[in-house]
């Protein structure tokens, strides 16, 4: 009999783990960082396996990636997202990436920053009149119409992005319950809770139908830079543009609209909330802005802002938006000294690993100087909140950019503080979102 890895401890008959995962998974996956690099748990009543050890996990997401797919947290998103780039694999997943990249290299996103700064600038001026706001959805708001207005050249109404605000979070969490149980057990049972993810994806697929349908109708100036769906529509790849018939646009739609919307506003709502709680280093960071027009400068000037970018970098690390992900083995997979049959499904948790105390000096504190310098010092599977290898996220340069534009405005106009004793727990819904976050602002003297 295969010698298995060590099993996380406490699991229980017929359900395993899950009940562990589904009330306190940033908990669960520390805990058991602790037990072993690589170690078992149990899904319902099958194996899995948990990584938490960065050296592992660039074994499966760099050299040996073709052994492994994305595994049943990628399933469960198929119902909203189809075979967009996100799911996509081998040849589709290769053109489409190739295909779209330059629209997220950095003179692209060279493009999208005057947008980002307008829609920015409109939610700091926004908050003139008021002491306290409730961040998150503000960072939500902003997120969701700016990946759309730039990527597809389509302005939201309010109310359509009080849709999306309202279902996507109802369908991202519902796909991670779903990928920490065996497969289709979940769906059988017609709960409140399952017709409510199930209507949110609906109504998710309906708005992208409406929106993608105004944008292929729309007529557009020839002198305005192409949009994505330009390229996905008029390249000269014949195989290309086959694949990208109606329903595959829509796929590519709702994948952005997704992971825009997501993850962002996450990072955003992470860095203001670290820089009210250490008011020296938002001063130290509002000074390093000071004079600073994002709308005026180019990607290369932002990235110049050495310690807004280490303090962006800092909650990332302590807050990945994107905190666990999974892949499966394709074929028999030798991981850790252990082998590990096909359809094994693989976990990691970005949450634990990037504040993995082999690597980070006082992993749980808030230092962002560890990044001013040398940054190379840490591996990069180390610090991965937008992925490693092939399949690294493709907005990462756009995600970076919209962070910074978004943050050097309001510190610009106000000065961010908590309220007495207020605490911040992390939710780990689809992306390791805040919860409540209202912070007080100052109003600063015009600079």
């Amino acid at each position: 009999m295969a010698v298995k890895p060590p099993l996380v401890p406490h699991a229980k008959p017929l359900i395993g783990h899950i009940l562990d995962i589904w009330q306190d998974p940033l908990k669960f996956f520390s805990s058991a960082a602790q037990v072993a690099p690589l170690s078992r748990i149990k899904i319902g009543w099958k194996d899995a396996c948990l990584i938490s050890n960065h050296e592992l996990l660039y074994q499966i997401l760099v050299p040996e990636a073709k052994k492994y797919d994305k595994g049943i947290q990628y399933e469960r998103a198929r119902a909203m997202l189809g075979n967009g780039v996100l799911l996509a694999e081998g040849d589709l997943h290769l053109r489409q990436r190739r295909l779209m990249q330059p629209m997220f290299n950095k003179p692209s996103v060279n493009d999208y920053i005057d947008a980002m700064h307008t829609y920015s600038t409109a939610m700091v001026e926004s908050w003139a009149d008021r002491d306290v706001v409730e961040l998150y959805p503000e960072f939500y708001r902003l997120a969701t119409r700016v990946v759309i207005d730039t990527l597809f050249s389509t302005k939201m109404s309010e109310s359509d992005v009080e849709l999306v605000r309202a279902k996507m979070p109802i369908v991202i969490s519902g796909i991670e319950k779903r990928g920490a149980l065996p497969p289709r057990l979940f769906d059988t049972i017609p709960t409140p809770e399952n017709r409510a993810f199930y209507s949110a994806i609906s109504d998710l697929r309906s708005l992208g139908d409406r929106l993608v349908d105004a944008r292929l109708r729309m007529k557009r100036e020839r002198e305005d830079r192409a949009d994505l769906m330009d390229v996905l529509t008029e390249t000269d790849d014949e195989v290309a543009r086959r694949d990208n018939d109606r329903a595959q646009i829509l796929n590519e739609f709702l994948t952005f609209l997704t992971a825009g919307s997501e993850t962002t506003p996450s990072a955003i709502a992470w860095s203001c909330y670290l820089l009210g709680r250490h008011p020296e280093i938002q001063e130290e960071v509002r000074a390093e802005v000071a004079g600073f027009d994002p709308g005026a400068n180019t990607v290369a000037a932002i990235q110049q802002l050495p310690l807004l970018q280490a303090v962006v970098k800092e909650a990332l690390r302590l807050y990945p938006p994107v905190w666990a992900l999974g892949r499966r083995t394709l074929q028999t997979a030798t991981l850790g000294g252990y082998e590990l049959p096909p359809g094994t499904q693989v976990f990691y948790s970005v949450y634990s690993i990037q504040r993995d105390e082999n690597v980070y000096d006082e992993p749980n504190e808030f230092r962002p100087r560890r990044w001013i310098g040398d940054d190379k010092k840490y591996p990069r599977t180390a610090f991965l909140p937008f992925g490693a290898g092939v399949r690294n996220c493709i907005g990462e340069h756009f995600a970076w950019i919209e962070i910074s534009i978004a943050i050097v405005n309001i510190l610009k106009r106000y000065e961010l503080s908590l309220q007495p004793g207020q605490q911040v727990p992390p939710a780990a819904m689809g992306a390791l979102v805040p919860g409540n976050l209202p912070m007080r602002l100052k109003r600063l003297v015009a600079q």
